[in-house]
């Protein structure tokens, strides 16, 4: 089950930033119940989401050069001490009484340029982990479990946070949470290798797009990301709202509605931990649970419920998000060569974060407008069409290399 802790430094490297990604969550729940008590304004939850998001328009890409040329371990290092520093000077602005929204939007630029170039290095660093290759699809697994379950504790601990000790010790927290995973890459053995000479960024890139391209299916995928990062992303920012109308404790409440959706995603990365599906098997499933999620979301915006039934139907947006990206993930990392890694894994984490931003605003802005249920329905109306747009293409692929 866990098979790809048998290997010294993944099973380092997990637990450092298992404990790195509790810390990020708990400032994001804080963040945006901070953003919202300040402002009142669902589209500045939304525009603040778009601030965190938008340099991945223009830096992920080239963040995925940098991963195939640099030494991985030192990018993820430097973008690990630029996000520290942020959430310090935010902490300290809390305590100091200075909070302001134009505080948080500008640490939240600086967290998203720091974030484009250590996402793609942190995907395509994986394999840097292992001595045996042949564990490839479980530590794609157990990256998404440890993830995952920070999603759940890092939420429920701001809740408790947030109720008894203010904002200020989410973002301290998270500040320190940096730490282990800094000193942890300083002991990692190097085992990633260039491939090719140096050359300009506009040339490797040029060969990365030319080789997706070629391979319909991860084209296909991509485009599954994108479309999930679009729809099905932008909802979390706006929970707070959500909280509002459901707890009478909305920071309680927010932790709670986000730590449901974590469970959810949770139980799903768990799944796919324990047995990775067949690859014949993995676009089906992809689209399957992007249908789950587009029902459960759109439930949540249609239905009358209270807090017990929202919550549940959280539960399984969570894991349908979770099944249909990690195994687009896993489908692509096992099928691309290593001299493209990084680039090929810089357009997965450009397709999903590329276009949060713009689903963050377009989110907000409706909600806003028409209110958080009607924005709840029409994203998640947006991933049914995404799914039935999903399976129609993959059934064509699959005709065409039956008949080739």
């Amino acid at each position: 089950m866990f098979e790809a802790f048998a290997e010294r430094d993944y099973r380092r490297f997990w637990t450092a930033q298992f404990i790195s990604n509790i810390g990020s969550w708990m400032q994001a729940v804080a963040q945006g119940w901070l953003v919202y008590r300040l402002t009142d304004s669902a589209f500045l939850l939304g525009f603040v989401g778009f601030a965190t998001t938008a340099p991945s328009i223009f830096l992920m890409l080239p963040g995925g050069v940098i991963a195939d040329q640099l030494d991985r371990r030192r990018v993820i290092a430097a973008s690990q001490w630029a996000q520290a520093a942020c959430a310090l000077l935010l902490a300290i602005s809390i305590r100091t009484g200075h909070i302001t929204v134009w505080q948080i939007i500008a640490a939240a630029l600086t967290v998203g340029v720091a974030q484009s170039f250590s996402a793609p290095a942190y995907q395509a660093m994986v394999v840097d982990l292992l001595d045996d290759r042949s564990r490839l699809s479980n530590a794609v697994a157990m990256n998404s479990l440890q993830f995952n379950l920070s999603r759940v504790l890092g939420p429920l601990l701001a809740s408790v946070a947030l109720s008894a000790w203010g904002s200020f010790w989410c973002f301290f927290l998270n500040a320190l949470s940096f730490l282990p995973l800094l000193f942890i890459l300083r002991r990692i053995k190097k085992r990633q290798h260039p491939h090719e000479g140096p050359s300009a960024i506009l040339t490797k890139l040029r060969e990365g797009f030319a080789y997706v391209r070629g391979d319909r299916l991860v084209l296909l995928l991509l485009s599954a990301a994108a479309a999930g990062s679009l729809f099905g992303y932008p909802y979390l920012n706006l929970m707070p709202v959500l909280a509002r109308q459901l707890f009478a404790n909305d920071a309680a409440g927010n932790g709670y509605l986000i730590g449901a959706n974590g469970a959810g995603a949770l139980l799903a990365a768990l799944a796919l931990s324990m047995a990775t599906p067949r690859r014949a098997h993995m676009l089906g499933i992809i689209v399957a649970a992007t249908l789950t999620y587009g029902v459960s979301l759109s439930l949540v915006g249609l239905g009358g419920g209270g807090a017990p039934v929202v919550m549940a139907l959280l539960v399984v947006c969570g894991a349908g998000m979770v099944a249909s990206l990690a195994l687009c993930n896993t489908m692509i990392q096992q099928r691309i060569p290593d001299g493209m890694r990084g680039r090929v894994m810089s357009m997965y984490t450009f397709s999903f974060f590329a276009f949060i931003p713009f689903g963050n605003l377009m989110a907000g802005a409706v909600a806003e407008e028409r209110g958080i249920r009607f924005t709840f329905a029409l994203l998640g109306g947006a991933l049914i069409l995404t799914g039935l747009a999903l399976g129609v293409s993959g059934s064509r692929l699959a005709a065409v290399r039956r008949e080739s």
